[in-house]
């Protein structure tokens, strides 16, 4: 198969678009090129459509060479969106070449969970179960998967989603966006329990804040809250504010009811 670089604007730029790209940066009299090459095209055999193997002859492409600042052969690059995102020098062996693959290359597991991100992201939560059900039935403990359905049944099943936070926040990258749906999970526990919030003029607002956000009326609930914390922020331990922040989180910074009370929240404090 010819691997040579015939147009790098179409070839890497825009291909990498659409796929990785990985570029071999090489020569013809440059031994540990010829030790290398063989290895990286069998896997670029081996990888299908996963990701794109290109090769430039650094003699015949000085410009690109000095462009990506190539001081050694073989080099290696890869490429997503335009953007060199990972490299190399040397003629790695097969195993370590392979590493580095996949710590860079998404694998069939992360491009599904990205597709149910968008379907949540979108409010198509029946076809994101099911599809994070399959998900969860091979991988019953993975973090990722586990908070994003413990963000679907925030709203319908607070223990099960309990469950699904717990195994979330072992990964320390997920930890505090498990913990900010804790917290939004332990105010929606509250609507259960409204006789034993403490008695206060302003008690009858939050409630009602309450009552809006389990019908996932966020407007209206996080209204009820800027109340309560305009009148009184010290109320249950300034559980208003807390809920208005559970609430911005929950919804993350673009949704339109962020957008639209985020400023007056901050007001509110002060």
């Amino acid at each position: 198969m010819d691997l040579e670089v015939a147009d790098f604007q179409k070839d890497v730029i825009q291909e990498s678009g659409n796929q990785p790209v990985v570029v071999d940066f090489w020569a013809p009299w440059c031994g540990p090129c010829q030790v290398l090459g063989p290895v990286i095209e069998k896997l670029a055999l081996e990888a299908a459509s996963k990701w794109k193997l290109v090769k430039i002859n650094v003699d015949e492409h000085q410009d690109l060479a000095g462009s990506f600042n190539v001081r050694g052969i073989p080099a290696v690059k890869m490429f997503v969106n335009g953007e060199v995102i990972a490299e190399f020098s040397g003629a790695l062996p097969e195993p370590q070449i392979k590493e580095w693959l996949n710590k860079y290359i998404p694998d069939e597991l992360d491009l599904e969970l990205k597709e149910i991100a968008i379907l949540i992201d979108q409010g198509d939560s029946s076809q994101a179960e099911a599809r994070l059900n399959i998900v969860l039935d091979k991988e019953p403990e993975h973090p990722l998967a586990s908070l994003y359905m413990a963000k679907l049944m925030l709203f319908t099943n607070q223990e099960k989603a309990l469950e699904y936070l717990t195994v979330a926040e072992k990964d320390a990258a997920l930890i505090n966006e498990a913990l900010s749906l804790k917290n939004l999970l332990n105010i929606l526990v509250l609507s259960k329990e409204k006789e034993a919030l403490p008695e206060a003029p302003i008690k009858p607002v939050f409630v009602e804040g309450l009552d809006a956000l389990i019908s996932q009326n966020f407007s209206e609930a996080v209204e009820k809250f800027i109340q309560v914390v305009m009148i009184n922020k010290a109320y249950h331990n300034e559980i208003a504010r807390e809920a208005c922040v559970a609430i911005f989180q929950y919804l993350g910074t673009q949704h339109e009811v962020t957008k639209k009370y985020r400023r007056r929240f901050d007001m509110a404090l002060y």
